[in-house]
């Protein structure tokens, strides 16, 4: 007898608990807070025992003061994950609720899907496929909001589990075939799952070539031997359907050999299929201690899925042997399928029940199969229509989303547009007025430029008309006046000279360009008296070349003047003048150890506040700092 009823049990429930059981890890991103609530966190995380993580967690949420703070859903998410390893499903269902609504407040749609996930986990563990589907569904939605295609892929993939589960196939395998499209090969594990579902619809619609291509294709990205064997034992299932009971036989032979003791369970599943396979192909064939041997595992650790293969193959087995030992395990499979709510197989045990019963008991049984077999087909066909109408629905609801959204959108445009027109008119008065202060700046900066300019000719011109003409009338005068002059007269004069010599080199031409430094150090060293040291550091961290003749000009004169001031009057045996750039300022501070002096009586005189009146025209700043006997110290901030 050919117990294809019950086909879609064994072909999916390996994969059930491979992908369910995984149950998503808890992402975390590690952090610096160090308040109560992040505190009783962290110890949660780290306890060994789930009712003290949990207990902790529980601290945790009390102590956070802020609706808003981005630890809740983190916390919430490690509650669900860990009320799910108690068994406290409803706790979990409360908890996936909450972290759904805290993230829709906190507008996070990452943690929105993890609630629908978590949701979607709860029902599997409830054999509740219809919400299974519906959360998955759900969270597959937001995950491809967020462009979050892995999470999207895997949600898929549920979501065919759960329509293979209700029996609609062609809705399983379209849907695993989508999931595909979304799954990355690194995620073996769910591409491997999406493949069986394939398969398995397949199978249970009578293509059994095409199932084992899939089979073939999920053992590819099988990750575990468990689950490679689990494969090749539906690929030998498919072979027995087309009756090539060799090839089965080979097959779990050698899955047998491959199977871990551990797995007792697995290894039950493959010495029962491998013993009803040699007994299709030879019905006289002895595989009753190999049966029952597989029954006795299965009593055992109460597989009551794993059961209900055991009850129906021993059935057929005794059927021509010992119709009362049949029959009596046709009821134990009907018991069990009840237990379950497994209605294929109840179906499955009502016809062999059929077969072995009297001609009165067999009426009773024909009707309540045949009322069975359309509540099955019903349920079907309502299942088909659930998992289109939750799609319909929800793509209905974004639908509105989305056209709300664009009726907000149309609004605010037009709004924006009235808004623009008024910030257009604003923007043309205010180009006016700025316009007209761009101008009036332009030209009066022009102006100072030009002022600049003006005075360095000048100053250039002087230089030149002292050295050419008063430098050379002096030194004419005192080579005509030497024979007849008292040396007295010829030092005074040989001083008049000497300054009037200085006077031109102070206000020589200066160079601007590549040797602007060069020259700039080398009037500095001139200008320091004999005995005093000078420093001079930082100069090479600024770029000259991105400073205007302007300020340079202005730059070298301030710090002659200051030169000439310290040379003239303060006595420094020490002088520094660092350069430094900060920001978009140039910095320059000076510093010497002479006299010092009052503030008062330093800007009393004309060579310092010709410095500051230099320093001013260039838009820049100039602070003096003195006492009688501290030295001077001066410091010159310049825009860049």
């Amino acid at each position: 007898m050919n117990p294809r009823p019950l086909l879609h049990i064994f072909g999916v429930l390996s994969f059930l608990l491979l992908s369910f059981c995984s149950n998503e890890n808890i992402s975390f991103e590690p952090t610096t807070r160090k308040d109560s609530s992040f505190t009783y966190f962290e110890k949660g995380r780290n306890s060994k025992e789930i009712r003290d993580k949990i207990a902790n967690f529980n601290k945790a949420l009390q102590s956070v003061t802020q609706k808003n703070d981005t630890l809740i859903p983190i916390i919430l998410d490690y509650k669900i994950y860990y009320h799910n390893r108690l068994k406290k499903y409803d706790s979990s269902l409360y908890f996936s609720d909450s972290l759904i609504n805290t993230a829709t407040a906190q507008n996070d749609s990452n943690y929105m899907a993890t609630g629908y996930y978590r949701k979607s986990v709860v029902f599997d563990y409830l054999n509740r496929d219809k919400k299974v589907f519906e959360n998955a569904f759900k969270a597959r939605q937001l995950y491809l909001k967020i462009g979050d295609t892995a999470k999207a892929g895997r949600r898929t993939t549920e979501m065919a589990i759960a329509q293979s589960q209700l029996t609609d196939h062609s809705g399983a395998q379209q849907t695993a075939t989508e999931a595909l499209r979304y799954l990355a090969a690194e995620d073996s594990t769910f591409v491997s799952s999406a493949y069986n579902t394939i398969a398995t619809a397949y199978r249970n619609q009578g293509f059994y070539m095409d199932a084992i291509t899939e089979w073939r294709n999920a053992l590819t990205y099988a990750i575990s031997t468990r689950d490679s064997l689990s494969n090749l034992n539906n690929i030998a299932l498919a072979l027995q359907d087309q009756e090539k009971y060799d090839e089965a036989i080979k097959i779990f032979k050698n899955i047998i050999e491959r199977s871990s003791s551990k797995n007792i369970l697995s290894k039950a599943r493959f010495i029962d299929n491998l013993a009803y396979t040699k007994w299709l192909r030879d019905s006289s064939v002895n595989v009753k201690d190999e049966l029952l041997k597989a029954t006795n595992i299965r009593q055992k650790k109460n597989d009551r899925n794993g059961l209900l293969a055991s009850y129906d193959h021993l059935g057929d087995y005794y059927q021509n042997k010992d119709s009362q030992i049949s029959k009596l395990y046709a009821d134990s499979l009907l018991l069990t399928a009840r237990a379950i709510n497994s209605k294929s197989a109840q179906l499955t045990a009502i016809k062999k029940l059929i077969q072995l019963s009297s001609l009165e008991k067999t009426r009773e049984l024909s009707n309540r199969y045949i009322l069975l077999n359309d509540s099955i087909k019903a349920e079907n066909i309502q299942s088909k229509n659930l998992f289109a109408k939750i799609r319909f629905d929800e793509e209905q609801k974004q639908k509105e989303i989305n056209n709300l959204e664009a009726k907000t959108i149309k609004q605010l445009l037009e709004a924006e547009e009235l808004k623009n027109q008024m910030i257009v008119l604003s923007l043309g008065g205010l180009l006016l007025t700025v316009s007209g202060g761009f101008g009036f700046y332009y030209f009066r900066q022009k102006h100072k430029k030009e002022k600049l300019q003006e005075v360095h000719k000048t100053e250039t011109r002087i230089s030149k008309k002292i050295h050419d003409e008063l430098a050379n009338d002096i030194y004419n005068m005192m080579s005509s006046v030497e024979p007849v002059a008292s040396s007295n007269i010829m030092d005074q004069l040989e001083d008049i000279y000497s300054r009037t010599r200085d006077i031109s080199r102070e206000n020589s031409d200066i160079d601007t360009g590549e040797n602007f430094i060069t020259h700039l150090l080398s009037t500095l060293s001139k200008a320091t008296p004999a005995g005093a040291k000078l420093i001079i550091n930082g100069e090479n961290s600024i770029e000259w070349k991105k400073v205007s003749a302007e300020k340079k000009i202005v730059i070298y004169r301030v710090l002659q003047e200051i030169m000439i001031n310290m040379k003239k009057h303060s006595a420094a045996g020490f002088v520094a003048i660092i350069f430094s750039k900060k920001e978009k300022f140039l910095h320059i501070n000076y510093s010497d150890n002479g006299r010092g002096s009052e503030l008062a009586t330093i800007k009393s005189g004309n060579g310092l506040r010709n410095v500051e009146n230099r320093i001013f025209s260039i838009n820049g700043t100039i602070i003096f700092d003195s006492e009688i006997g501290k030295g001077l110290k001066i410091s010159i901030r310049v825009p860049l």
